[in-house]
C-alpha cells in the first residue's frame, strides 16, 4: 500500500482519479460507460483500462476482484518494506544512543523548584524540531510568560515543530489560560477540550517530558518530573495520544479544505473533516454541542448542496471540491 501526502492510504500505482473509480466499482459495480463517463470524465476508459492491467477487475463488463485477493502482493511488498525500514531504524537508534547518552543514566529527574520546572518547559518547547504534545489541567499554572522566548514568536514565525494541545474545559476559567490558548491558535497548534484529563503533562520530540510527580489533588504538589527518552517516554506518550483521540476538535483545519471547502461555515466544515475521518453522528453531534437530530439536519443540508442522496456520495462530492 502507499500513502499520500495528507495521510490517506492508496493503491500503488493509481492516481487519485483512478483510485476513485477503484473505489466507485468496488461500492456501486459496473452499469455502463456513459455513467463511468459522466461521473469520472473523459478519461474514464483509460481509468478503467489500467485498473484492468493492474489485474484489479476483470470480465467484459468489468467485476472487481477481492482487493485482499488482488493486491495480496501489494500488501507483500510493504510488508518486506516495512521490516527493513524498521531494522534500519533500530540500527539508527543504537547509533543515537551512543552519542546521547542521559547524564547521570537516570532516566527520571525529579525538578523540586518552580525556577527548574520552568527553565525546562521553556527548554523543550524551544528545542523541539518534530512536534510538541501537551495536556493542560485545571487550577492552570502558567510556567512561561508570553513575552518568554518560548512564546513570545510571532505568529507568522512557523515554529519547526508541530503543535496538538488538549484543554481541560475548567481551564478556561483563568483569563491566563485563554490567552494561551489564543497564542497556540495563532501559531498554528491543533487543539482539543476534554471534560477532565488524567494529569498535566509536555511532550517534544519524545525525548523529554514534564509530568506532576503526584497525583492530581494529591496533599503534597511534589513538584515534577523530567522523562527522558525510554520506556516511561513511550508510556507517556500512549497516555497523550489516549487522551488525543477521546477529546473533540476545538474547530476544522483550514488547510484540509480547498477555496470551495473554505466558503462551508465553522460547523459545516467541522461536520465534513469529522465525517472523512470516519466519525459517528454521535461523535459529531457532541463535538458541535447540539442534538443528533440537529446534527443530522446539518448533514442533510450539506447533502443537498452537493447534490447528494447518501453518505457516500456526499464523501465523493466533498473529496473532489470541498477538501484538498
Amino acid at each position: 500500500m502507499g500513502m499520500r501526502a495528507d495521510g490517506r492510504y492508496q493503491v500503488p500505482g493509481l492516481t487519485d482519479e483512478q483510485q476513485r473509480l477503484y473505489r466507485h466499482l468496488l461500492f456501486v459495480g459496473f452499469k455502463s460507460m456513459d455513467d463511468l463517463a459522466r461521473l469520472f470524465g473523459p478519461h474514464a476508459v483509460d481509468s478503467l483500462a489500467a485498473l484492468r492491467s493492474m489485474g484489479l477487475i476483470y470480465g467484459d463488463p468489468p467485476v472487481t476482484r477481492r482487493p485482499s485477493a488482488a493486491l495480496r502482493d501489494s500488501l507483500l511488498d510493504a510488508e518486506m518494506n516495512l521490516r527493513g525500514l524498521q531494522s534500519f531504524i533500530e540500527e539508527l537508534d543504537e547509533v543515537y544512543a551512543v552519542g546521547h547518552q542521559v547524564v547521570g543514566g537516570m532516566p527520571v529527574e525529579l525538578l523540586s523548584t518552580l525556577e527548574d520546572i520552568s527553565r525546562y518547559f521553556e527548554k523543550i518547547h524551544d528545542m523541539a524540531s518534530d512536534e510538541i504534545m501537551q495536556l493542560v489541567t485545571h487550577p492552570f499554572l502558567p510556567l512561561s510568560d508570553l513575552d518568554s522566548p518560548a512564546m513570545s514568536a510571532p505568529p507568522d514565525d512557523d515554529h519547526p515543530a508541530k503543535c496538538r494541545v488538549v484543554y481541560e474545559k475548567r481551564v478556561f476559567d483563568n483569563p491566563k489560560a485563554r490567552a494561551g490558548l489564543a497564542h497556540s491558535a495563532d501559531r498554528g497548534c491543533e487543539i482539543r477540550l476534554a471534560d477532565e484529563l488524567p494529569h498535566k503533562l509536555l511532550i517534544g520530540d519524545r525525548m523529554l517530558a514534564l509530568t506532576p510527580r503526584n497525583p492530581r489533588n494529591h496533599i503534597d504538589s511534589g513538584g515534577m518530573l523530567l522523562v527522558h527518552q525510554g520506556t516511561l517516554m513511550d508510556f507517556l506518550v500512549m497516555i497523550f495520544e489516549a487522551e488525543w483521540e477521546r477529546a473533540i476538535p476545538l474547530q476544522s483545519h483550514p488547510a484540509l479544505f480547498s477555496d470551495d471547502g473554505l466558503g462551508l461555515d465553522d460547523d459545516e466544515r467541522l461536520i465534513v473533516e469529522m465525517l472523512s475521518a470516519g466519525a459517528q453522528m454521535e461523535r459529531i453531534a457532541a463535538t458541535l454541542g447540539v442534538h443528533k437530530r440537529t446534527a443530522d439536519r446539518r448533514i442533510d443540508e450539506l447533502k443537498r448542496r452537493a447534490g447528494a442522496s447518501t453518505l457516500y456520495q456526499l464523501g465523493i462530492y466533498a473529496a473532489r471540491h470541498w477538501l484538498n
